[in-house]
C-alpha cells in the first residue's frame, strides 16, 4: 500500500520509480515476513484486532540470482 495519490504524482510530476520498487513512498504501515500458510490467518487477526486490513504483498522464493523483483502485474494499492 502507498499513500493515495503517490501513484499520479510518480506518473505526471516526477517519476521516483514508485513501480520499479525504488521508492520509500509508504502509508507507514509494518512489513512482516512469516509462512505463507500463517499469513492469512495473520492478515484476518490484525483486522480483527485493529480493524485496519492488512495484505499479502510479496513471496520469498529461492532463485540463483539472489535478487528482487516485482512482478510485471503489480497492484497498487492507495491508502
Amino acid at each position: 500500500p502507498c499513500i493515495a495519490g503517490t501513484p499520479s504524482v510518480n506518473n505526471e510530476v516526477f517519476n521516483f520509480r514508485l513501480i520499479s520498487g525504488y521508492s520509500a513512498e509508504t502509508s507507514g504501515g509494518l512489513m512482516v515476513c512469516l509462512p505463507e500458510e500463517n499469513a492469512e490467518a495473520f492478515c484476518k487477526e490484525i483486522e480483527e484486532l485493529d480493524g485496519y486490513p492488512s495484505w499479502v504483498i510479496g513471496r520469498v522464493v529461492e532463485s540463483p540470482e539472489r535478487k528482487a523483483r516485482i512482478v510485471d502485474d503489480c497492484k497498487v494499492i492507495e491508502v
